[in-house]
C-alpha cells in the first residue's frame, strides 16, 4: 500500500463526518418549529433519526474504506500513520473534537472493536488547547436591573426567538422575582445582573434558556 492512500483514507474518514454533521445540523434546525406546533411525535423522530445518522454515516465509511483497501487486513505502522494522516487534516478544522470520536467510531467498526490503544485511537484530543476564537457575533447578552428586575425580565422574554404569544408574562416574572428575591434577599440581587445565551436549547417537549445570574462574588448557572 502507498504513503498516499493513508491520507485518501484519512480524507475519506473526514469527508464522511461532514456528511453525517451537515445532516445533523438540518434535522436540529426544525427544532424550533417542532416545538412551537407541539409536533411531539416530530420531535421523537428527530431524536431517533439524528443517532440513525451517525451509525448511517460511521457505516458508509466503513465501506468505502473497505473498497480502497480492498478487504486487504493492515499492518499496526499502516494504521498509526492514517491516524497522524488524520490528525494532520485537524489544526484548523472547528470540530476537531467531534472528528476524532467519529475516526474513533469507523476504527472500530472496521477492526470489531479490537486492539483498542491509544496510539490507534484519539483517547485524548490530538490538538492542543486552543483560545477563544473571534465569534461573528456574541453567543450571549447581558441584562441588567437598571430600571428593575420586572424590566429586564420582560426584555429577557421579549427577546427569545419564539413566535409563540407568552400565556401570562406579568404572573411568570412574579413568580421568578419572588424566588430570586427568596433566595438571595433583595439587597443582593439589586447587585446582580443576568448574561442570557442568545439560542434556546430544545430538547423533548421543553425549550430551555440557559444562563446564569452574575453576582458580585460569584455566579449561578441556570
Amino acid at each position: 500500500m502507498t504513503r498516499g492512500l493513508e491520507l485518501l483514507i484519512a480524507q475519506t474518514i473526514l469527508q464522511g463526518f461532514d456528511a453525517q454533521y451537515g445532516r445533523f445540523l438540518e434535522v436540529t434546525s426544525g427544532a424550533q418549529q417542532r416545538f412551537e406546533q407541539a409536533d411531539w411525535h416530530a420531535v421523537q423522530q428527530a431524536m431517533k433519526q439524528r443517532i440513525h445518522l451517525y451509525d448511517h454515516h460511521a457505516g458508509l465509511v466503513v465501506e468505502q474504506l473497505r473498497c480502497i483497501t480492498e478487504g486487504k487486513s493492515t499492518d499496526v505502522d499502516f494504521l498509526l500513520r492514517v491516524k497522524q494522516q488524520y490528525t494532520q487534516l485537524l489544526p484548523d478544522y472547528p470540530r476537531f473534537e467531534i472528528a476524532e470520536s467519529f475516526f474513533n467510531s469507523v476504527y472500530c467498526r472496521l477492526f470489531d472493536h479490537r486492539s483498542l490503544t491509544p496510539e490507534r485511537l484519539f483517547i485524548f484530543s490530538s490538538q492542543p488547547e486552543r483560545p477563544f476564537r473571534t465569534l461573528p457575533r456574541p453567543l450571549a447578552k447581558d441584562f441588567f436591573p437598571e430600571r428593575g428586575w420586572s424590566h429586564l425580565l420582560g426584555k429577557v422574554m421579549s427577546d427569545l426567538p419564539l413566535r409563540l404569544p407568552w400565556q401570562n408574562k406579568a404572573r411568570d416574572i412574579g413568580y421568578i422575582i419572588a424566588s430570586l428575591q427568596e433566595a438571595l434577599g433583595e439587597e443582593l440581587l439589586a447587585t446582580c445582573h443576568l448574561q442570557v445565551a442568545n439560542e434556546l436549547f430544545y430538547r423533548n417537549k421543553a425549550a430551555w434558556l440557559v444562563g446564569k445570574l452574575v453576582m458580585p462574588m460569584a455566579t449561578l448557572p441556570f
